[in-house]
């Protein structure tokens, strides 16, 4: 629920609304209770303005971009927002902005929100840079002499120099992004909502502008941030909220729920056709002569199978049947001291007769984030010419260099790099803890061997 008043922008000679929200308890930010929009299409212009002068009669089809939708936010969480093209993210911020408003339902924002939204939104064209900063700092609630006291900085930010006194309608996307980014972050917001702007920022920009958003979490600033960049979300955001065709599919912990939409995509793909069941791997008969090591008995590939039958998408072409981590005693581990050397071991069963193939891994950190990973032509094996029925397993063999927590193995078999077919996708293959050196602390997420000299200069 909002009031709103007029605020007057100075010499700019017009007047913008300002939005006050309603307080609503000083620990949740954002609120949503059962929110649903609609919008009306009309096949013809003229049959929305027959609808405004028919009384009792619709000539519009009507659309719901967003069915139903309940979360609340505490003050200070970061929380990213996920889904397909059209699943109904962006018209979600605009009415936590108060730029659309809901058709039903009830939205709640405690704070000043600073919002950069599809590129475009927020700058007048045919005002300049400099006269953009000080209307949205207006909208933002601050007087001209609170953006006097700031402009400094979102100029430095921005650093598009002579551009600031330009017409915005001459701006490149990267320029129009630099200057709504430095903008957005300088009215010191109590929330902060991104939608996908910064993806036509280039590489520097885009890691100033990731850096200072870490340092408003830090400071306690609540941040929605949309992208189709998983690695991002994964980075930035505690929390993820899954929406799909409107409705609001599932919220949690982010690594749960970038890997369950990361394999929705996969189904969506088709990516499964003519996928072979389980069951077909438990009809093979197991001849453990082939590889005369741990983790190829019968009983142990039937207990993965039901482990990961999950977590797993893919064609089946090839099937993953088995991962095991050991030591250089071939001992199986799951607990990895800091420098110690281990070996990852995939084990595997083909189904259809290939040409090539390439099988990967990942180690993901407790986020769910990629720290580590290789895969079989990366370091110089190929794999050609398998028929059905082949066996092989690969062996990745590493020095431990993660700081201490807890870890995950992906797995991923496919045909190759350039068009990937997924043959088989497996997440949390295999779990483990990497350990700290005794009395000593890795604070990087790892750590390399290095030589370090020092040189004093007279």
């Amino acid at each position: 629920m909002y009031s709103k008043t007029l605020v007057d922008c100075g010499d700019l000679g017009l007047k913008v609304v300002r939005m006050k929200r309603i307080n609503m308890g000083e620990e949740i930010a954002i609120s949503l209770n059962n929110v649903s929009k609609c919008f009306k299409r009309f096949d013809r212009p003229i049959d929305r303005l027959k609808e405004l002068f028919v009384p009792g009669k619709s000539y519009a089809q009507e659309f719901l971009a967003l069915q139903n939708i309940s979360f609340e936010i505490p003050q200070g969480e970061t929380v990213g927002i996920i889904g397909r093209n059209g699943a109904g993210k962006s018209t979600l911020l605009q009415m936590i902005c108060g730029t659309l408003t809901p058709t039903s339902g009830e939205i709640h924002v405690n704070g000043r929100v600073a919002a950069l939204l599809e590129l475009g939104a927020g700058f007048n064209p045919e005002f300049t840079g400099r006269e953009n900063v000080y209307m949205n700092g207006a909208i933002a609630g601050l007087s001209r002499e609170d953006v006097d006291e700031r402009f400094d900085n979102i100029a430095a930010f921005a650093d598009i120099k002579d551009f600031i006194d330009q017409p915005v309608k001459t701006y490149s996307s990267g320029m129009y992004v630099r200057l709504a980014f430095a903008s957005a972050i300088h009215v010191d917001p109590d929330i902060l909502i991104v939608d996908e702007a910064l993806a036509v920022g280039d590489m520097f920009f885009q890691a100033k502008c990731m850096a200072r958003m870490r340092q408003m979490m830090n400071d306690g600033v609540t941040v929605l941030f949309v992208s189709h960049d998983v690695g991002s979300i994964k980075s930035l955001c505690e929390r993820t909220i899954y929406l799909d065709n409107g409705y609001l599919l599932s919220i949690g912990k982010t690594g749960d729920i970038v890997d369950s939409y990361v394999q929705a995509q996969f189904l969506a793909m088709k990516v499964i056709e003519n996928r072979i069941e389980n069951t077909e791997i438990a009809n093979i008969s197991f001849n453990n002569s082939c590889f005369n090591s741990i983790g190829t008995s019968e009983q142990e590939i039937v207990n993965f199978r039901e482990k990961v039958q999950y977590f797993r998408n893919g064609n089946g072409y090839i099937k993953v049947t088995n991962v095991v981590l050991f030591d250089n005693s071939d001992k199986g581990i799951s607990d990895i001291e800091f420098g110690q050397y281990f070996t990852v071991r995939i084990f595997c069963q083909v189904f259809v007769e290939l040409s090539e193939a390439i099988v990967a891994f990942y180690i993901k950190d407790k986020s769910q984030i990629e720290v580590v990973g290789s895969n079989n032509i990366y370091e110089g094996e190929n794999l050609h010419n398998l028929a059905i029925g082949d066996r092989f397993c690969i062996d990745f063999k590493m020095q431990n260099r993660l700081r201490a927590g807890n870890y995950s193995i992906t797995i991923i078999a496919a045909n190759s790099l350039e068009e990937t077919n997924y043959f088989d996708w497996v997440e949390c293959a295999y779990v483990f803890q990497s350990r700290d050196i005794p009395g000593k602390t890795i604070w990087s997420q790892v750590s390399l061997p290095m030589e370090t000299c020092v040189h004093k200069f007279e």
